[in-house]
């Protein structure tokens, strides 16, 4: 499942970047997700991030789906500068997830993975720095 099919992200309209783009997903910034101040409610960047994450665990490590399992099991969030138009999310894997994954998943049968995300509005503005640590194992055998 792509982070884009979750019916809560696309309530908040997020999509996956055009073809071609060095981000994963963007937002729009629309009144219903502007906070008291007029800018992006934290809580709308933290779920684009959450997504993101998800997304970039996907992309990097495509030949794991359908093999195993990812939850959320930590993050440190830190809010940069407000967000006044559409984000842009970027991520990547930090270098013990980009090197290690694989092999921490072949020898212990699961593994942790962090991903770190950036949002940007199209200026190029930073907003917001997240690092989200997933849990990852394998794919739990059918109920019987």
């Amino acid at each position: 499942m792509k982070a884009t099919d979750l019916a809560l992200n696309q309530l908040l309209g997020i999509r996956a970047a055009p073809a071609g783009e060095p981000h994963l997903l963007e937002m729009p910034f629309t009144p219903q997700l502007s906070n008291h101040l007029g800018t992006m409610h934290a809580a709308a960047q933290f779920a684009l991030a959450e997504a993101a994450s998800a997304e970039c665990l996907q992309r990097h490590f495509a030949e794991l789906a359908g093999q195993v399992v990812a939850v959320v099991r930590g993050v440190e969030v830190k809010y940069r500068a407000p967000a006044r138009s559409d984000l842009l999310a970027y991520g990547s894997p930090d270098e013990r997830t980009g090197t290690g994954l694989r092999t921490l998943l072949a020898s212990r049968g699961r593994a942790s993975a962090v991903i770190l995300i950036d949002l940007k509005d199209r200026a190029g503005t930073l907003t917001f720095h997240g690092k989200f640590e997933w849990f990852i194992s394998p794919v739990p055998p059918p109920a019987p």
